[in-house]
């Protein structure tokens, strides 16, 4: 006996990917039908038909009647053609006919994708429900339970949080984009009776910056309190109580002010200097506050071009930076191995954070 849209959807929630392929083939038809009416070319049709699968599997959370899971993926499609044939008339109509080389859309599709996946949940979610499903600001306020207000307002920082990161994509050509990719420690084994590792050194954690668009990554060491913050942030934890970084984002949230980008600028005598860009000027910051703000409000972080080829490391030469770096600064035996620091490794510092 076949389950109806609705049984399909709830399993398709629950992780069942035989579920929603399921839902595809049975409503792919007339997805197809609905972009065909608005485009010619097949390959056209093929990409929004891929498009509108991939948008309402992402989106699949917040379709509020799945009963009607193929009215609602036609719509999607036909949004998509409708956008697809607006950029095809408008690239008709540049002077001589031209239109962008083919190479230059596929990396500005993929520059809006890396922009978009940045954005804070909340700020994406409106962007996705507005721009790619085509509600208004009245429906999507009805759907997560916000005023049409509130959700302009979320699409408007979510504009700007954009338009920043493709200007920077575009335009700074001496700054490499980088994301925070983990906090590491050299760890020795457990002691007699424990399961975690030990800490080689209890006093620093080394930050690692990975290219975005390449594989060099680049260390930089920074205090225990700050390192186990991050490390924390990074694995969806927190402290108890806010630290100076919770507290400076909720400051820049009540005050309007938008963090732009944190930029590491320079390195003298082994020392990192950063900078945290707010309405066009720059603040002087340590690379551990300005990497922890930036986690926190979803800023994109930036290295110089200069710095990241002083200090910028891939595969092996990481490891040997780190063990070298490590023999210089901390006059420290080579004992352990580098490993991620894990929320459960933090806690096991802190007493007060450990479960009761």
């Amino acid at each position: 006996m076949s389950q109806s849209d609705a049984q399909l959807v709830r399993r398709s929630r629950l992780g069942d990917r035989d579920a929603f392929a399921d839902l595809v083939a049975r409503h792919a038809g007339r997805a197809e039908a609905a972009a065909r009416r608005l485009l010619r070319s097949r390959e056209d049709v093929e990409d929004v038909l891929q498009e509108a699968v991939l948008s309402a599997y992402l989106s699949l959370d917040r379709l509020r009647e799945p009963a009607r899971f193929g009215a609602w993926l036609a719509a999607i499609a036909s949004n998509l053609a409708k956008m697809r044939a607006r950029q095809q008339r408008t690239a008709a109509d540049l002077p001589g006919g031209l239109a962008a080389p083919a190479d230059d859309v596929v990396e500005a599709l993929d520059s809006i994708r890396t922009a978009l996946a940045q954005l804070p949940e909340a700020e994406r979610e409106a962007v996705v429900m507005h721009y790619i499903q085509g509600l208004s600001c009245e429906e999507i306020g009805l759907r997560i339970g916000r005023s049409a207000g509130a959700v302009r307002v979320r699409l408007h920082r979510a504009r700007l949080r954009l338009r920043e990161r493709l200007t920077h994509r575009k335009e700074r050509g001496g700054m490499v984009e980088v994301t925070l990719e983990d906090v590491v420690v050299r760890a020795l084994a457990p002691a007699e009776g424990e399961d975690l590792p030990r800490l080689a050194n209890e006093r620093l954690r080394v930050v690692l910056l990975k290219e975005r668009d390449g594989e060099r990554r680049l260390p930089i060491w920074i205090g225990a309190p700050e390192g186990d913050a991050l490390a924390l942030h990074l694995g969806d934890e927190s402290m108890p109580r806010p630290l100076t970084a919770d507290l400076m984002a909720r400051l820049l949230e009540a005050a309007g002010a938008q963090v732009e980008s944190v930029r590491i600028s320079s390195l003298q005598d082994r020392t990192f200097f950063a900078a945290v860009v707010v309405a066009g000027r720059e603040i002087d910051a340590r690379p551990s506050d300005a990497l922890n703000l930036a986690a926190r409000v979803g800023a994109p972080i930036f290295v110089d071009d200069a710095v990241m080829e002083q200090a910028g490391r891939s595969g092996d030469m990481l490891d040997e930076e780190l063990d070298t770096a490590e023999a210089e600064w901390l006059d420290a035996e080579q004992a352990g191995e580098w490993t991620s620091l894990s929320p459960e490794l933090v806690k096991s510092l802190y007493p007060r954070l450990a479960p009761k």
